[in-house]
């Protein structure tokens, strides 16, 4: 007996002008908004068994942090600790969640907004939970990554050493090519669909909020495709651009 369940919300966490934003080796605050940044939940239930997946716009997610933030949606909704994941989907041009170069009040608000809009994401996700199927499939995308990191002709490793930089001697591993997806079909309401794939989301730059391609490729789908709806996990790409 199929007893699989899933649920789903989108809620807005843009954040304020002026707050911080993660990504380079220097402060930058928000001066406006290219895209809003979101947070979305997929919940799933087996039996008496949920578990809640969170992604936000983000780049960094400190842990002190994120932990504070998975106690108080476990306390709002009875769902475990251990059974919620909070996802940043590293996106340079989100509002910061790491606090790297301190906060300022805007920061704080932000930590703030965030700390009570995931509770309701999760609630308003479990509310949604409807019977499903799930299947999978995986796909590749090709040629629109690189292994940012070199092996240089002295021996050294240098991270992003310049285009056609004569004393590169050759990359640093392969890129992993490979599209995951999570599809849940539900009795008399939207498809959930989870996507995967590993790259750097650093496309942008500046100083104006966005989610980076992550949240360009849900909305892509979610319009290619109606009826649907999108959450973006990233995968290990530390030295993938």
């Amino acid at each position: 007996m199929n007893t699989l369940k899933a649920g789903y919300s989108c809620v807005d966490v843009t954040s304020a002008l002026g707050a911080s934003m993660d990504g380079y080796f220097m402060p930058r605050y928000a001066e406006g908004v290219l895209d809003p940044l979101l947070l979305r939940c997929l919940a799933l239930a087996c039996g008496e068994d949920k578990v809640l997946l969170m992604a936000i716009d983000t780049c960094e997610i400190r842990t002190d942090y994120a932990n504070k933030v998975r106690k108080h949606v476990s306390e709002v909704t009875g769902v475990p600790v251990e059974a919620i994941f909070f996802h940043a989907t590293h996106t340079h041009t989100g509002a910061d969640l790491y606090f790297r170069n301190g906060s300022n009040e805007y920061d704080l608000q932000y930590a703030d907004l965030v700390y009570n809009r995931a509770a309701d994401a999760c609630v308003m996700a479990l509310e949604d939970l409807k019977p499903a199927r799930m299947g999978y499939a995986i796909a590749q995308a090709p040629n629109i990554a690189f292994v940012r990191r070199f092996r240089m002709k002295d021996g050294s490793v240098q991270t992003n050493p310049g285009v056609d930089n004569p004393d590169i001697l050759h990359p640093i591993g392969d890129v992993d090519e490979r599209v995951n997806v999570l599809r849940f079909d539900r009795e008399g309401a939207e498809t959930l669909v989870l996507m995967n794939l590993g790259n750097h989301p650093d496309t942008v730059g500046g100083s104006k909020l966005s989610a980076d391609w992550p949240g360009l490729s849900c909305t892509a789908l979610e319009r290619a495709m109606p009826g649907v709806k999108a959450i973006f996990f990233n995968g290990a790409e530390g030295d993938v651009n």
